[in-house]
């Protein structure tokens, strides 16, 4: 079985031995699907043909396909020094990023604004040593890919360390969230 991901948005799903008949995400219709239908690649065939750049930028580690890919997602080290948050995730897991990760402090938490950057967030909670996935709940049926650190939280407000809270926003999915920090 393999973890397809979308090619439009860039979603891991769960391993299955065959592409999924369509991604529920592109169906909706704040995403779309390109003029050749939907398309599907591998976590291998990605890796072949992406890399992932790390810069710095301001003090917050940023991480950026290269070349880009699906809808171009960027995810973020947030610094705090207790609670080290990666913010957003990307498509592509790769051992060199990992070690950056690592090398910066590591990674205690991901948190999620909304699906269109789900990606292979159990792939890199996997990669970071099984840390908790934070995702609004009322944006459960969107996840793709389930794990048992997906974390789930309601309400406007919760603190993931004195300096990071994440909030409900008005977005374009019900679960949209904001990372204050």
């Amino acid at each position: 079985a393999i973890p397809w991901i979308c090619e439009t948005c860039g979603t891991q799903f769960a391993p299955t031995p065959s592409p999924p008949a369509h991604c529920p995400i592109c169906d909706d219709e704040r995403q779309y699907v390109g003029w050749g239908g939907q398309t599907w690649t591998t976590p291998d065939a990605l890796a072949q043909r992406h890399a992932i750049r790390i810069a710095d930028e301001a003090g917050v580690m940023t991480l950026v396909m290269t070349p880009g890919f699906a809808i171009q997602q960027r995810a973020f080290r947030i610094p705090d020094p207790r609670t080290p948050v990666l913010w957003e995730c990307l498509s592509l897991v790769t051992d060199e990023a990992v070690a950056a990760l690592r090398a910066a402090g590591g990674i205690a938490a991901i948190a999620i604004s909304h699906p269109h950057f789900y990606a292979a967030m159990t792939a890199w909670s996997d990669a970071l040593g099984g840390v908790p996935i934070y995702l609004h709940e009322a944006d459960r049926a969107w996840v793709q890919h389930g794990s048992p650190r997906l974390r789930f939280w309601t309400g406007d407000r919760l603190a993931l360390s004195d300096d990071i809270e994440l909030l409900h926003l008005p977005g374009h999915f019900a679960g949209s969230a904001g990372l204050w920090w």
